[in-house]
C-alpha cells in the first residue's frame, strides 16, 4: 500500500505508517502534506478471520497538524467513511446527519443519560500498565453503561462512534495512525474528540496519546466518563 500511494502522489506529501523509521529530512516534512496510513488496523482480528479490521488513511497539515481529511475502510463489510474538513462526513458517499437526539452538545431540554451509553474500550498491549488501565475502566463502567464492548481497532471504533453505533470509545497510548482519520471523521459527524483532561483536541493530531471520543450528543457523557475514571484512578499507568 505504501508503495503503490507513494507511486501516484509521489510530488504532493510525505508518508506515515506503523512502520515509518524517523525522517531525517525535516524540511521537506514542513512543505508537503503528510499522510498518515494504518495499511491494516485490527492486525490480530484480521488474522482471526475477524471482519473487525479496516484500512485507515489520514492527510495531515504538517504546519498546523491539523487533520484535512480522514477515510477508514472495512473491506468485509464494504463501508467506507470519509470526512474534508468543513465538508461533512460520509458513509458510502451518503452523508451522515447527526439525528435530532444526537446533536453536537447536549441540551438541558434533552439530557442524554451515562446509562443510555455504549462504550467501546482500548485494550492497549503496549505495557502491564496500561493493560491495567483498561481493565480497571472496564471493571467501574460496566455497572454504569449500557454496554461496554472491545473491537480491537482504533479506527474501526471511531468510524462506528461517528455512525452512532457506540456512544463513545476511550483508550490509552494510541499511535498517530490509529486516530488521525478517525479525528476528522468523529468530528465532521457532530461528535468531539477529547484528551484525559476533558479539553477538545479539535482536529489537532497532539502528541498526547490518551483520548476519549464521543458520539454526536455524548460529549458530556465523555467527560463523565474521564470524571469516574479519572477518581478511581483508571487514567493512569
Amino acid at each position: 500500500s505504501r508503495e503503490a500511494l507513494t507511486r501516484v502522489f509521489q510530488t504532493s506529501f510525505s508518508l506515515k505508517g506503523d512502520d515509518e523509521d524517523k525522517k531525517k529530512d525535516d524540511k521537506s516534512k514542513e512543505e508537503k502534506l503528510l499522510w498518515v496510513v494504518d495499511p491494516i488496523d485490527g492486525t490480530t482480528n484480521f488474522q482471526a478471520g475477524l471482519p473487525l479490521f479496516c484500512v485507515s488513511i489520514g492527510v495531515v497539515d504538517p504546519i498546523n497538524k491539523k487533520v484535512l481529511v480522514g477515510v477508514i475502510y472495512n473491506p468485509s463489510l464494504d463501508e467506507l467513511t470519509t470526512a474534508v474538513r468543513g465538508h461533512g462526513c460520509y458513509l458510502n458517499s451518503q452523508p451522515l446527519f447527526p439525528s435530532p437526539h444526537k446533536q453536537r452538545d447536549q441540551t438541558e431540554n434533552t439530557p442524554i443519560l451515562l446509562s443510555t451509553a455504549l462504550v467501546n474500550i482500548g485494550f492497549p498491549v503496549s505495557t502491564p500498565n496500561t493493560l491495567k488501565a483498561s481493565s480497571c475502566a472496564v471493571s467501574i463502567l460496566s455497572t454504569r453503561v449500557r454496554g461496554v464492548r472491545m473491537i480491537a481497532s482504533a479506527s474501526q471504533a471511531m468510524a462506528w462512534v461517528a455512525h452512532g453505533k457506540l456512544s463513545g470509545y476511550l483508550s490509552w497510548d494510541l499511535n498517530s495512525w490509529d486516530v488521525a482519520a478517525g479525528i476528522v471523521i468523529v468530528e465532521e459527524a457532530g461528535g468531539a474528540v477529547l484528551d484525559f483532561r476533558g479539553k477538545e483536541v479539535e482536529g489537532v493530531l497532539l502528541g498526547a496519546r490518551d483520548l476519549m471520543v464521543c458520539a454526536p450528543g455524548y460529549i458530556n457523557v465523555g467527560r463523565e466518563v474521564l470524571q469516574i475514571l479519572g477518581e478511581s484512578g483508571c487514567l493512569e499507568y
